[in-house]
């Protein structure tokens, strides 16, 4: 008997520990749990710490009601939304009271004028027509806001804080109703929210909406081409790049070393976007103007020296490729050249019908659009100018700047490396936001260093009447730029625009027969050159042509292409350079070959006198170039055809892009590529008779190829 009841006693001391345990082990958790959402809030407040200067903020501070006698708390507009100013306000006051180095620090008279101006927020209760002030910009700020002042001598009343979480909770909405950079951002103020209330369901909610995003996505977000798209199928590498790249590095950042931290293969899909793509679309300190979006129309917006706080947080998420962080950052702070670091490479997007060739001596990119895409928008009433901006523009940079700032004094007919009629009134797109293109046969072939790309472009929208077969083919020191069947019954000239940039040299420099020649200032000329040089880029011109070269000062203001900007009147040198093809063309042509990094006449002779490129065909059918210094022949097939001179017979049963490169004695490489994405059987025969007098037969099936239906395709020849 006694042994059982020592047994039973043994027994329940077990189950006492055992509880003891348990409760202990809950309580812990609670402590933990509490505990992170402390460590969550004290990164965020270390992210967004400033000492800010609130002076000339409290001058226009009403005491009577909490208000600033400045701000038009009625005003509905789209953009620049002016009732913003008082919650962004109020914010810095937060910081001041809360910075132990900023004058204001505890001062209580501060701390009445955030919670006064608080509760007239809450009262008079301001609504924007523009969903992201209501559900994204607002509950942001406020969120910050309130979590700051949590480390105030004086807390907000209880009261006050609920009504304010409420309200962010309220208007803010659900993350999982979006898309993109857009969920990531109301699932950062769902972040602050859950933090300030401690409730760890939501918090989960909004770390899985944060990161969910973050997968290659045919929707919005990132593309399987390492591109990445917003409002639908709309490329836009900056702009919405920007911001899902600000919000999901600021979510990695806060959840670094905790439970909920970004998983390894959602951090590789960010790091090889900003790696490959995003940053490599920065030259120096300014992004390529066409990938931004309509924000192409916000003054500075090309100055890209904010994004080096992405770059950081990376070095600190992926070590692994801390040195091309570093890299990146350099460059852009200007410590080092813009050239610093770069590698050769070439891609083409085959998703978003644009191609990047990247050199250390220059950026050269194309941006087309097809029936898959979208034209670059125009809503909220910027960006009012940019129809052609979609059709075959190009961006041409050596050092980064020269296009900074120049949008507004823009001649908007006249984007570079686009075919269009010289309208006065530039057409706006049917729809501001999506309006897809027409072209069924946009796109490239690429190896990874060298690429051509193709763009058959027809537009009878708004009375444009134009159409062109336009080709780019992409080497080391050059970029040679076909056009051919251009047509057009506008009632305006056509023009094909080579460039379109700022002054920054005062002459151009001008060989015509083999004359040279400066073109000063304030200057528009006609002239059949050889080639024309203007800071460090040269143009030469193989099949002459009628060319114009505009050397002259422009103006204009950013208002006219963005209705929130200023209408005060600017001026600026442009040089603009590029084709007229006259009133209504009939099968016109246009050749020119840009060799950007030289700087003098001694350097475009020399090239001139190397002689490497050949263009061997230049029609509606087929375009056709040759390099003979690298061995490689790309060739543009419009449709079924065949192409022969003596030193090469290719024939292709359909259209396509195709790259052949003979420089190794045993072996030729192909590539090849379906510009319409048609997803079908690509066939080629190809004989090169100092090889062998053998026809080749290469067979590239594309059947069921569905988002790759635009990707290159390798196959190699032995001999």
């Amino acid at each position: 008997m006694k042994i059982t009841i020592r047994f039973i006693l043994a027994i329940l001391l077990i189950i006492s520990d055992i509880s003891f345990a348990k409760a202990q082990s809950g309580k812990q958790s609670s402590i933990d749990s509490k505990n992170e959402f402390e460590v969550l809030m004290e990164k965020i407040r270390l992210d967004f710490a400033q000492n800010p200067q609130i002076e000339e903020a409290l001058n226009k501070y009403n005491e009577k009601d909490g208000s600033f006698i400045d701000v038009d708390y009625a005003s509905i507009r789209r953009t620049e939304w002016p009732p913003m100013t008082h919650i962004e306000r109020l914010y810095d006051f937060a910081f001041a009271y809360t910075n132990s180095k900023n004058k204001y620090y505890k001062d209580s008279s501060l701390f009445n004028k955030i919670q006064k101006g608080l509760e007239f927020w809450h009262e008079r209760n301001p609504w924007c027509h523009n969903w992201w002030y209501n559900q994204i910009a607002e509950p942001q700020c406020l969120g910050i806001l309130l979590i700051q002042m949590r480390t105030g001598e004086q807390r907000l009343p209880a009261e006050l804080e609920s009504k304010l979480l409420k309200r962010i909770k309220e208007d803010g909405g659900h993350p999982a109703k979006w898309t993109g950079a857009n969920r990531t951002d109301i699932a950062l103020h769902w972040i602050y929210r859950s933090c300030l209330t401690q409730n760890e369901s939501d918090l989960k909610t909004a770390l899985e909406n944060a990161y969910s995003p973050v997968v290659y996505t045919t929707k919005e977000g990132f593309q399987h081409d390492n591109s990445y798209f917003q409002h639908g199928v709309q490329l836009y590498i900056g702009g919405y790049g920007d911001e899902i790249l600000k919000g999901i590095t600021q979510v990695a950042m806060y959840t670094k070393g905790t439970q909920y931290a970004i998983s390894e293969d959602k951090l590789a899909i960010v790091s090889k976007f900003m790696r490959e793509t995003y940053y490599s679309t920065i030259r120096g300190q300014y992004m390529l103007f066409d990938v931004l979006g309509r924000g192409v129309s916000r003054p500075d917006i090309t100055k890209k020296t904010n994004t080096i706080l992405f770059a950081r947080r990376m070095i600190d998420l992926d070590p692994a490729h801390a040195d091309e962080f570093q890299t990146i950052i350099k460059r852009i702070e200007g410590e080092e050249p813009a050239n610093y670091g770069l590698t050769p490479k070439h891609t083409h997007y085959f998703r978003g019908d644009y191609t990047l060739h990247v050199r250390p001596e220059y950026t050269f990119d194309v941006r087309m659009v097809s029936n898959r895409t979208s034209r670059c928008e125009y809503g909220n009433g910027e960006n009012l100018k940019t129809y052609f901006m979609s059709d075959g523009c190009t961006n041409i940079v050596v050092d980064g700047d020269e296009y900074a700032n120049i949008f507004p004094v823009w001649t908007w007919a006249r984007i570079p490396g686009v075919t269009a009629p010289q309208m006065n009134d530039i057409p706006k797109a049917k729809s501001d936001w999506q309006t897809r293109g027409t072209s069924t046969f946009a796109g490239g072939v690429s190896d990874s260093i060298y690429g051509a790309s193709a763009y058959s472009y027809t537009d009878d929208y708004a009375n444009i009447n134009t159409q062109a077969k336009k080709a780019w083919f992409f080497f080391d020191e050059e970029v040679v730029c076909l056009g051919a069947g251009i047509s057009s019954t506008a009632s305006e000239e056509v023009f094909t625009t080579i460039n379109q940039s700022l002054l920054l040299d005062k002459e151009v420099t001008v060989s015509s027969n083999k004359k040279v020649s400066t073109i000063g200032k304030e200057s528009f000329s006609y002239i059949i050159p050889d080639w024309i040089l203007h800071n460090k880029i040269g143009y030469i011109f193989p099949e002459n042509g009628n060319v114009f070269v505009s050397n002259q000062t422009q103006s204009g203001n950013w208002y006219d292409i963005n209705n929130t900007a200023s209408k005060q009147p600017l001026q600026k040198g442009v040089f603009t350079i590029g084709f007229n093809h006259g009133e209504k063309p009939s099968n016109a042509s246009y050749a020119y070959i840009v060799v950007p990094g030289k700087q003098t006449v001694k350097d475009m002779k020399n090239y001139q006198k190397s002689k490497n490129i050949e263009i061997l065909a230049n029609t509606e059918e087929q375009q056709i170039v040759r390099n003979k210094k690298l061995g490689i022949w790309q060739m543009i097939f419009y449709q079924a055809g065949e192409f022969k001179n003596k030193d090469i017979a290719v024939k292709v049963n359909q259209g396509c892009a195709l790259m052949i490169k003979e420089n190794n004695k045993y072996k030729v490489e192909i590539h090849i590529a379906d510009p319409a994405q048609t997803q079908s059987i690509i066939e080629a025969d190809i004989c090169i008779p100092r090889k062998s007098k053998e026809i080749k037969k290469i067979c590239c099936d594309f059947n069921h190829s569905g988002i790759y239906a635009g990707a290159s395709q390798k196959r190699e020849l032995q001999y």
